[in-house]
């Protein structure tokens, strides 16, 4: 079913309608890409466009991100949602669903950022549904002390969140300045910009507020710990909003794991760098000898 995005579906769940964009058709095998936090599928377009030809593409708008209503508005009937369905286990439940009502019995599953521990979950918990897993622009802590660090650091988060209401924040400039923080290079075409400053303004609040706490805790980086398909991590050199620092680390927990860098990029490697992003995705996914 169509949504008012004309390059955009919507699937009926459970609580509600969730937006998806789908390039690629069958006999492909299906592609299943989870966006990050403040953004939405469309930033993996041109990414999906590019591998239309060996996968049947699907990128769903988390709920509260992008077009899907937040999950509060799902669940009113029922007395509200709780805070676990913001976790990364409570999305990945979601994404199960959703990859039921597409008939998608198995796919190989891209993660980036806040959207990999989401993947993350979905494979340790359905570890059938999940043939590959390639986590992007991920990394997690290695203790209780980076941990706290971590936390302390989301409190800029929680500001950028609240710049919002002001009438700057509409502007070419303030979508610059939040460039800046995700791209090594700002794009030549400055609707690359808008694009991604429209998903970050769309984004729910309390979705925002409560996907943040509850990334915090120690389920993922266990979880990636006992993933039994392999796993490749990629990351960029130039990365400011996942430091490249614990990608080794991280990378490492995976049973079955592996890094890849990608030189000169920032936090956006499907956007920033598409075509050496598209030939690594290939070159593990495609390979059945990896």
């Amino acid at each position: 079913m169509h949504s008012a995005d004309p390059g955009c579906y919507t699937a009926r769940l459970r609580h509600g309608e969730l937006a998806y964009r789908q390039v690629g058709s069958l006999p492909l095998p299906p592609l299943l890409l989870i966006h990050g936090w403040g953004g939405a599928s469309r930033y993996w377009l041109p990414a999906m466009r590019a591998l239309s030809d060996a996968f049947r593409c699907y990128a769903p708008d988390l709920p509260g991100f992008g077009l899907s209503s937040p999950l509060g508005a799902r669940t009113r009937q029922t007395n509200g949602a709780s805070p676990d369905v913001y976790s990364h286990r409570g999305l990945a439940e979601i994404v199960l669903e959703f990859m039921d009502v597409m008939g998608i019995a198995q796919a190989d599953v891209i993660g980036h950022s806040y959207g990999s521990g989401v993947a993350i979950a979905l494979a340790a918990t359905q570890p059938e549904r999940v043939r590959r897993l390639i986590i992007s622009n991920f990394s997690t802590f290695r203790n209780e002390l980076e941990r706290r660090m971590i936390a302390l650091m989301h409190g800029v988060t929680g500001l950028m969140v609240k710049a919002r209401k002001f009438p700057f924040a509409r502007s070419d400039g303030f979508a610059k300045l939040l460039g800046s923080r995700y791209f090594h290079r700002l794009p030549d075409d400055m609707q690359v910009l808008r694009d991604g400053l429209d998903d970050f303004m769309r984004m729910d609040e309390r979705t925002a507020n409560l996907t943040v706490k509850a990334s915090l805790g120690w389920d993922t980086p266990h979880a990636l710990a006992r993933l039994p398909m392999p796993v490749m991590l990629i990351h960029c050199r130039n990365d400011q909003i996942m430091p490249p620092r614990n990608a080794e680390y991280t990378a490492g927990l995976a049973p079955h794991g592996s890094l890849v860098w990608i030189d000169a990029c920032g936090h956006l490697p499907m956007v920033e760098k598409t075509d050496e992003f598209v030939r690594i995705v290939r070159r593990f996914l495609l390979d059945d000898c990896y």
